[in-house]
């Protein structure tokens, strides 16, 4: 089929038969803008309101709700008859009494007296006078012989008390009163005199209770011998006393005491290998030189030998075990350069060195190579230990050492 076909003619239209748009006629206002206009009449919630209460008006005329409500009217109704009878009764009541003589009262009272229980009616003319403690009543008379005789008597120590009570005279109530304040009164001016019992805070002794105080110790010397036990006493006195969480505080030994002397690096005629010290660069550092390096290079700390710098081989090994990054950082970096040193036989360049297998042999019991292999194969964590523990690992087999000791 030829799409020629589909195409038709272009037609034009007459535009005398097209509509023109009208707009609205907005009516004219003051103000040239078109007014609001209201688009709802009400809230949701007055709408439903007015649709209940429609509701309501509509449904009173149904036959079960005007039942409902001819039910409440009766029932209003019998209220309102139940109290006007009451009143009644009670104005009834109170005629008859103006209307009775004293004998007729008393008649009555000695016939209600012998039927009725007597300890009851008792009962109720206390009730009666806690009442009206004022208001004498009608039928506050004498009981008759029979109500008298069956009424519990009163004993002569409960008679005399009641005696001792009335002769006592009434406790005065305590009341108090205020002072009239001049008109000119300023609470800021000196008093006109000074009270006998104000005291000045400089005249109180030290010993007074009102500002007890610590016991006195005497001042801190760092270097007294006692300085732990002296520190223990001044400041945790309720503390059980541990000196091995304060030994780190102890003060340095004095060059030449005995102190001094029984350290384990001082220049004794034999040091063991394993109380060696190297610096940061892993290099040795004799008892003499690391006694005389100042505490500003750092290489002072807490150990066990604390007035001298450097630091051993086991005390590297518990470094590098340590939870704190940079502690780990520091031994895996130190501990790399001792052993490159070690292969590289300063320390001696065969095996049967002494020193030099006293440096390996503290290594090993420090499970220093272990250490390394882990935090180097560790996955996440520090980067920085990571690759210090990696650096000390070829550090070691660059220094050739594992060559040496293989078969040993």
């Amino acid at each position: 089929m030829d799409p020629t076909l589909l195409v038709g003619d272009i037609v034009e239209r007459d535009t005398a038969e097209l509509k023109k748009p009208s707009f609205p006629n907005a009516p004219p206002t003051t103000t040239g803008f078109p007014q609001h206009k209201k688009r709802w009449t009400g809230s949701a919630f007055k709408q439903q309101r007015a649709k209940a209460a429609a509701d309501s008006m509509t449904d009173a005329s149904t036959p079960d709700n005007a039942k409902n409500l001819s039910r409440r009217t009766v029932q209003d109704d019998r209220q309102s008859f139940e109290e006007t009878e009451k009143k009644r009764i009670d104005q009834e009541n109170r005629s008859r009494l103006d209307a009775m003589t004293p004998q007729e009262i008393a008649q009555a009272q000695e016939d209600l007296m012998n039927g009725l229980n007597p300890a009851l009616v008792q009962r109720l003319l206390q009730r009666a006078r806690i009442d009206e403690p004022t208001d004498p009543s009608p039928f506050d008379l004498p009981l008759s012989k029979e109500a008298a005789e069956t009424a519990p008597t009163r004993t002569g120590t409960e008679l005399e008390a009641d005696k001792e009570a009335e002769s006592k005279p009434a406790a005065t109530k305590k009341s108090v009163s205020f002072q009239d304040v001049p008109e000119d009164f300023d609470e800021d001016r000196e008093p006109a005199h000074i009270p006998d019992d104000l005291i000045a805070a400089t005249d109180l002794g030290k010993e007074s209770t009102h500002f007890p105080g610590p016991p006195k110790v005497a001042d801190l010397d760092p270097s007294d011998p006692d300085f732990l036990e002296n520190l223990h006493k001044k400041y945790f006195p309720d503390l059980p006393a541990d000196p091995s969480k304060l030994a780190w505080m102890a003060p340095i030994p004095t060059e030449g005491s005995v102190a001094d002397k029984e350290s384990s690096y001082y220049p004794h005629e034999e040091i063991p290998v394993s109380a060696l010290r190297f610096d940061f660069r892993g290099r040795f550092l004799s008892p003499r030189v690391s006694r005389s390096i100042p505490s500003s290079k750092g290489l002072h700390h807490h150990g066990e030998a604390p007035e001298a710098a450097g630091y051993t081989v086991s005390e590297l090994a518990r470094l590098a075990r340590s939870a704190v990054p940079a502690q780990r950082c520091m031994a895996f970096q130190t501990l790399g350069r001792i052993l490159f040193r070690l292969g590289k036989g300063e320390w001696g360049k065969s095996v049967d060195d002494p020193i030099a297998m006293g440096v390996w042999k503290a290594a090993k019991d420090g499970r220093v190579l272990d250490t390394l292999n882990e935090a180097a194969m560790v996955e996440g964590g520090h980067r920085g230990s990571k690759a210090y523990a990696m650096e000390a690992l070829w550090l070691f087999e660059k220094g050739g050492w594992r060559e040496k000791v293989k078969g040993r």
